[in-house]
């Protein structure tokens, strides 16, 4: 497992970036500051980690969240400003709430709830968290959405947040530097703003990169707005756009997915193919080459592959750093490309590639969703566990997916990679299991020959506690309880059973959080002995001159009486 220390200061906030010239000063100055940073402190290896321990701590509720990584502006919602964590923590929702969708900013967080309005904690210098303040909050606070509006999705980015209604409008507040709320101005609100879309036109999906929003629209075009200097807004210019404008896609194209990044920004079309534009300085955008391209490019993927889902990495702080994207396939495997200096793609190495190369997941992994973030990867299994590599946030790096330590019998619907932190949504936790096998030994017995029983049982909640009743057929045989885990074993022995087929079964009883459960039946069969020729045994006549000979009986020889002759008179 490649995993290893790296330098880096989170209380140090990046300010924005602005055109190209001035972003690759400050590319340089970080860069060197890094590089700096790491001769000062030295590389050494992270220390290992048990892979796929489960924490300790209770299973968090269905529809709780839960956040890691850094927490020094409140990212976590927890209540607190710690530095932060690697293994998950609860999000302080207030009393009856559950969530349903999430998205990680750069240092802040979103939630949307199951009556359709958004929370939100974090940072707020930009007013992202949308609650009329620019205070940041390490609890959830109310975002302040209009009267009767219902959020269905959310994103966030930099230091801005977007939301999809109920009616396929777009709502959008904080930083506007570049015009990223599309409302037509350049000025930041903490309050949600409409975003200024065409007339008729309906929004299905959202997706925030750096400084510049995606939209994608009921008919399969997508629209763009915000920052545009690398080309990210894919409408054949590097013009910056404070409203939306149409991406420029290839004839005939229909589009399913979005995902925008740093400075890149990707689609899924109906057939499954992907689209890339914008920068490109790390291949990022997946063609084989490292020029940007301010119009849409087919993303070279391997043949006979389907996608299904994308997702681009962003600012952090560091963005010069980061530029990668991810994407999912119809068969629950991963593609990665772009930059790979913290093992963003997930291969096991650090070289970038401008092309797509398989995520090295572990062996029978099934993923359903992903997420990119400042330099951290996230996959959701189909079991509900999480796999991360690259950057967490936390000095800490790995070069292949490592599972995330969640709270034991925790498993996740959601996930969302923030800059320097990510979040998570809990399932509801599954009906806990227990499972009952029986060995019987010797599997045929003897005659009057003694006979084991031995009950295994093993529960999804812990470890099994408790008894277990041996039956033959309906009628019990005996009790035994349960020692050892956390796979536990209950023993009987009996002196013997009765000659015959006996159906045995071992029935956990089940004790606290492991329910009942009873294992499959064995059959024993017991042979009939040979009975020996003596006493009440014996036969009460025998023919006159039968011979018995009987091994340890003795021998019995019984003459037939005849009767006495009579003489006729």
């Amino acid at each position: 497992m490649e995993r290893f220390w790296i330098c880096r200061d989170p209380s140090v906030k990046t300010d924005r970036v602005g055109p190209a010239s001035t972003r690759g000063l400050f590319a340089a100055l970080l860069v060197l500051a890094v590089a700096l940073g790491m001769v000062l402190t030295g590389v050494s290896r992270a220390p290992a980690a048990s892979a796929g321990a489960a924490s300790s701590a209770a299973a968090a509720p269905a529809g709780s969240g839960l956040a890691w990584g850094n927490n020094f502006l409140g990212q976590f919602g927890n209540g607190t400003n710690t530095p932060g964590s690697s293994v998950p923590v609860p999000v302080s929702l207030p009393a009856g709430t559950t969530i349903t969708a999430i998205a990680a900013g750069n240092v802040h967080s979103l939630a949307v709830t199951s009556t359709g309005t958004v929370l939100a904690w974090g940072g707020n210098e930009d007013g992202q968290l949308g609650n009329g303040t620019n205070t940041n909050s390490n609890v959830p606070v109310a975002v302040s959405l209009p009267a009767g509006t219902t959020i269905t999705a959310i994103a966030a980015d930099s230091d801005y947040s977007l939301a999809l209604t109920s009616t396929g409008t777009v709502l959008a507040w904080g930083d506007n530097l570049f015009g990223q709320l599309g409302n037509g101005t350049t000025t930041d609100s903490n309050v949600p703003v409409p975003v200024n879309l065409p007339a008729g036109t309906t929004i299905t999906a959202i997706a925030a990169g750096f400084a510049h929003s995606l939209a994608l629209t009921s008919t399969g075009t997508v629209l763009a707005w915000g920052v545009n200097t690398d080309g990210e807004l894919g409408n054949g210019t590097n013009t910056n756009s404070n409203v939306p404008v149409p991406v420029s896609l290839p004839a005939g194209a229909t589009i399913t997915a979005i995902g925008a990044g740093n400075s890149h920004s990707l689609a899924v079309t109906s057939t499954g193919t992907v689209l890339a534009w914008g920068n490109n300085e790390f291949g990022q955008l997946g063609n084989g080459t490292n020029t940007d391209s301010n119009v849409p490019v087919a993303v070279n993927l391997p043949a006979g592959t389907t996608i299904t889902a994308v997702a681009a990495s962003f600012d952090d702080f560091f963005p010069p750093n980061h530029g990668y994207s991810l994407a999912l396939t119809s068969t629950g495997t991963m593609l990665a490309w772009g930059r790979n200096h913290l093992g963003e793609l997930g291969n096991g190495t650090t070289t970038d590639s401008n092309v797509p190369v398989p995520v090295n997941l572990p062996a029978g992994t099934t993923i359903t969703a992903i997420a990119a973030g400042g330099g951290q990867s996230l996959a959701l299994t189909s079991t509900g566990t999480v796999l991360w590599w690259g950057d967490n946030g936390l000095a800490t790096a790995s070069l292949v997916p490592f599972p995330l330590d969640l709270p034991a019998g925790t498993t996740i619907t959601a996930i969302a990679a923030g800059g320097d932190h990510a979040l998570a949504i809990a399932a509801e936790p599954a009906p806990a299991k227990s499972t009952s096998t029986l060995r019987v030994s010797p599997s045929n017995p003897q005659p009057n020959q003694p006979v084991t029983f031995t009950a295994t049982v093993t529960c999804t909640a812990g470890t099994p506690t408790g008894t277990v009743t041996f039956l033959d057929g309906k009628k019990t045989l005996g009790t035994a309880t349960l020692s050892g885990g956390p796979t536990a074993t209950a023993t009987l022995i009996l002196d013997r059973l009765r000659p015959g087929s006996h159906t045995i079964r071992a029935r956990y009883n089940g004790k606290g959080t492991c329910p009942p459960s009873t294992s499959k039946p064995v059959t024993v069969k017991v042979q009939k002995p040979q009975l020996p020729v003596t006493g009440v045994n014996a036969p009460d006549t025998l023919a006159a001159g039968t011979l018995l000979v009987l091994t340890g009986t003795a021998l019995v020889v019984r003459n037939r009486r005849r009767p006495a002759n009579r003489s006729n008179s």
